[in-house]
């Protein structure tokens, strides 16, 4: 039965003239007191009068409280006060901190409930001082009734009463609370005892008594919900707590605990530790580098050097560290922290070893001061003359004004026979150097990058050296078989090493890579993945991304890169990716001109840096297009000679060729067709082969060649696009006739109408009937205004 059941029971047997003692006992919250006062309501209910006492842990030292509580008088006899009463329900709260002498007088009142009409509940609370006394157990021992209640589901609302108890215990109950309240997931009988400052049998008494109160579970030490531990660490003051959690770190550190566990509790003391702490730090970081939690580490670096705040070498050392473990997440960071760590050491190999972890991107988008750092390096020996040269180098290939300097120093071609890791760095800046200014032939470029990635081991930390620049610079020499597999190898072991930060750099230039093979669908799925991680992402993979919006024209891909590279234009790379981002976007909202000045205003930028790649910065092409949708074809032409001029002399099959096709397209008659078959002669070459398709694509839609265009569809396909007519099919192309659609397909071709015509076999003025219900139907002027329906 219940306790109010029992209690029930026991009125309708005081009617009849039996007494009942009835005790009620169980941990904190367990709802005694609800008992008693449900007691009480049934009472009344009976016509049975009610006696109520309460017993305090403050008044337990005043003789006969409890028995003044219900007699009125300290000197009465409780027992003639009980059968004077009549039927009566007498109920005494908190037994266990009642007074001596009302403990006495309860004990003997128990023996007359036998012939007495009594009810005589006393509630006992578990746990607490007092509970397990003789004088309380003289009178449960006598109990004809005892209620075991269960533990409460506690609340928050529990925890004033909490708090209330956990103040009332003795010293070594809160030690051992408390204790447990700092050690949280760490507490067990081996910690808690030296933590809290008593011996073995103390903790186990005091861990008996919180258990029996209802506060922890034994097996092992826990709190039996948070709301308790919350009470605790409400009932501690904060020195308190600050030096347990000094000396618990300590404690599990002494204990073997693993040190990133270690090192979490570290980073919430604000008291500095000593040089154990520092170690414990430095291997905590090295802990969560290795498993791909490099946001981890920098806490705890961070936190290690307000351990070691004194300039010097050691301090020096862990700035090294934390560059090393920032560089993925934060380069601008790291690279800040190399400069401070670089001023602490004294000498000049020293600082030189410091100076070559430099990031090459982090240091273009780094203050003057550290550039200069870099470049302030006197003689160093050997292969950290190489590294230190490398970065100076790659600064200057990307700095306004000195890039041209940086080009005159690159000689006539690559010097092919660096053996060392700091020499292939040093010749991969060159190259890429070579390869923005299109210095060298794009075959010699290429041949010297393969060699120099064949001696690269594929490991994913080369995102943050120079020979990441060979990845940019066989895309534009359009070689990218190797590359291909290398960054294939580079990014398996990202995933194996758990390297996030790497692997998302490593993706980024996979996505350029796709890019010029022709595998857009692949390559945009990619980037959205990349966008879609958390945490900043580094400038060269933007530009990357933004090479991809820029040539399929996906305005979702514009819009998520422009805000991304628009904080980013105080360098140059996002900056000319920004503006040409931006001419996409103009374009895509049919405001050509807008979007013509934008690309304009990209190459005056690209020219001022000295950057003439036409595969790597194709703005005249783009421009070109603007020019010849407008009207301006003489202008388009001149342009799309231009980028076939350096197209050329840069020597990229896959640039050459997309000139041709580019050009083609804009030049009439036999001319502009012997141009196209010359481009898909030159894309058969080409690791690019949706370039290919669309050479393929624009012969076969000029001469009525649909081996051509079938070809074309096929190679398409295999680039994993959908063909190439059903792409660039015109908005509304619905509502077109069959001899509409093909007549615009010819027109848009470049075809003049009596070209069109003579391919059609009709007369020029059937080629003029079907050009103006189209030009109606698509809401076109003219056949100029045919581009602006195609997206």
């Amino acid at each position: 039965m219940t306790g109010i059941q029992v209690i029930a029971t026991a009125l309708r047997l005081a009617q009849s003239g039996v007494g009942t003692l009835v005790v009620l006992r169980g941990p904190l919250g367990c709802g005694r007191t609800t008992v008693a006062q449900d007691a009480k309501r049934v009472a009344e209910s009976l016509g049975i009068r009610v006696l109520r006492a309460c017993g305090a842990w403050q008044e337990r030292d005043f003789p006969f409280g409890v028995v003044h509580q219900l007699s009125g008088s300290a000197a009465g006899d409780l027992a003639e006060v009980l059968v004077a009463a009549g039927p009566v329900l007498v109920v005494v709260d908190d037994l266990q901190w009642a007074d001596d002498e009302s403990l006495r007088a309860l004990a003997r009142s128990t023996g007359l409930l036998d012939r007495t009409p009594v009810v005589l509940v006393v509630c006992v609370r578990d746990g607490e001082v007092g509970s397990g006394s003789a004088l309380v157990d003289q009178v449960v021992r006598r109990a004809d009734h005892v209620v075991a209640l269960q533990r409460p589901f506690l609340t928050r609302d529990s925890k004033q009463k909490l708090v209330t108890c956990l103040r009332g215990q003795p010293y070594p109950v809160r030690s051992v609370l408390n204790a447990m309240a700092v050690l949280g997931d760490d507490s067990d009988d081996e910690l808690i005892a030296p933590l809290a400052e008593v011996d073995e049998i103390g903790c186990t008494t005091a861990l008996h008594a919180a258990e029996r109160l209802g506060l922890v579970d034994r097996a092992p030490p826990r709190f039996v919900h948070h709301v308790v531990r919350e009470a605790v660490e409400d009932t501690m003051a904060p020195a308190d707590q600050a030096r347990l959690q000094a000396r618990a770190v300590r404690l599990l550190h002494d204990v073997g605990r693993p040190a990133e566990a270690v090192a979490d509790r570290l980073l919430a003391i604000t008291v500095a530790q000593g040089p154990w702490a520092v170690e414990v730090l430095r291997t905590a970081a090295a802990s969560a580098v290795e498993r791909g939690a490099p946001r981890a580490a920098v806490e705890y670096l961070r936190r290690a050097l307000f351990e070691q705040p004194r300039a010097g070498w050691r301090r020096a050392a862990l700035l090294v560290e934390l560059a090393d473990a920032e560089r993925g997440a934060d380069r601008a960071a790291a690279a800040v922290h190399l400069a401070v760590a670089a001023g602490m050491v004294t000498t000049t190999e020293e600082r030189a070893a410091i100076a070559a972890r430099f990031v090459p991107g982090a240091l273009v988008e780094a203050p003057p001061a550290v550039r200069e750092l870099v470049k302030g390096i006197g003689d160093v020996p050997g292969d950290l003359a190489l590294r230190i040269e490398a970065r100076a180098h790659y600064v200057d290939c990307m700095a306004p004004r000195r890039s041209a300097r940086c080009v005159d120093r690159l000689g006539e071609g690559p010097d092919t026979s660096s053996t060392t890791s700091a020499g292939r760095e040093l010749l991969a800046v060159q190259l890429h150097c070579a390869t923005t200014a299109a210095k060298w032939r794009a075959d010699d470029v290429a041949a010297a990058a393969q060699r120099l990635l064949a001696d690269a081991p594929p490991r994913p930390d080369h995102v943050h050296t120079p020979i990441a620049t060979l990845v940019t610079t066989l895309c534009a020499a359009d070689s990218l078989d190797a590359v291909s597999a290398w960054l294939d190898n580079a990014v398996e072991r990202a995933h194996a090493t758990n390297a996030v930060a790497e692997q998302t750099l490593i993706e980024a230039e996979q996505v350029l890579v796709l890019l010029h093979r022709g595998r857009t669908a692949v390559a945009r799925t990619l980037a959205d993945d990349i966008l879609a991680t958390t945490g900043p992402i580094a400038s060269e993979a933007l530009v990357a991304l933004a090479s991809l919006a820029c040539e399929t024209q996906d305005e979702h891909l514009v819009g998520r890169l422009l805000p991304l590279l628009k904080e980013r234009t105080t360098t140059p790379a996002p900056a000319v990716a920004h503006r040409m981002l931006c001419g996409a976007a103009a374009v895509a909202a049919a405001d050509l001109r807008a979007g013509l000045a934008h690309f304009q205003d990209a190459g005056s930028h690209l020219e001022e840096l000295g950057w003439r790649n036409p595969v790597l910065y194709p703005w005249r092409a783009e421009a070109a297009r603007i020019l010849w949708r407008l009207g301006d074809v003489t202008a388009a032409r001149e342009l799309a000679a231009h980028q076939h001029a350096l197209a050329v002399a840069w020597g990229a099959p896959a640039g050459v060729g997309k000139a041709l096709c580019h050009l083609g397209s804009m030049t009439e008659g036999d001319t502009g067709v012997a141009l196209l078959r010359q481009a898909v002669r030159v894309l058969e070459g080409s690791a690019n082969r949706f370039e290919l398709a669309r050479a393929l694509w624009q012969l076969g839609t000029r001469t009525g060649d649909r081996e051509s265009l079938d070809r074309s569809s096929a190679v398409a396909v295999e680039c994993g696009e959908s063909p190439l007519v059903a792409r660039e099919e015109p908005a509304g192309r619905g509502d077109l006739t069959g001899a509409q659609h093909r007549v615009v397909e010819l027109a848009l071709a470049g075809r003049s109408n009596q070209e069109i015509a003579d391919l059609m076999r009709v007369g020029v003025r059937v080629v003029e009937k079907h050009l103006t219900n189209a030009y109606r139907k698509l809401g076109v002027q003219g056949r100029n205004g045919l581009a602006a329906a195609f997206r």
